[in-house]
């Protein structure tokens, strides 16, 4: 094989899988939703041999770091799972979730009537 034509294919990966790349790609996938993210979770937990090492450190990122749901989104989904006035069926309900996925987030928060989180 051409020598040339080697180099040239290293040096076009390496651009492409350059660290500002990967952060782009980390980034961009942490503000995603749903199947787009999940991708990016399974791929981060790939062996080592599958993907270079710069990419692999930006989707471990992805896979720590999902975006929270923004709070109009937030608020869009309880009503359509439990009605418009869903925040009156909590006594509290906190709107920062404490764990955050892609497919969903979880935020604690208590029912009338009850001390004990749910």
């Amino acid at each position: 094989e051409d020598p040339t034509a080697t180099q040239r294919r290293r040096s076009a990966r390496d651009v492409i899988l350059s660290e500002a790349n990967s952060d782009r790609i980390a980034g961009t996938l942490c503000r995603m939703r749903g199947a787009a993210l999940k991708l990016g979770q399974m791929l981060s937990i790939q062996d080592e041999s599958v993907l270079p090492p710069q990419l692999s450190a930006a989707l471990e990122r992805v896979r720590q770091s999902a975006d929270i749901m923004p709070a109009q989104q937030l608020n869009e989904v309880m009503a359509a799972e439990l009605g418009l006035n869903w925040r009156d069926l909590f006594e509290q309900f906190n709107d920062r979730p404490f764990a955050a996925a892609s497919l969903g987030q979880v935020h604690q928060a208590v029912m009338h009537g009850s001390r004990t989180p749910v």
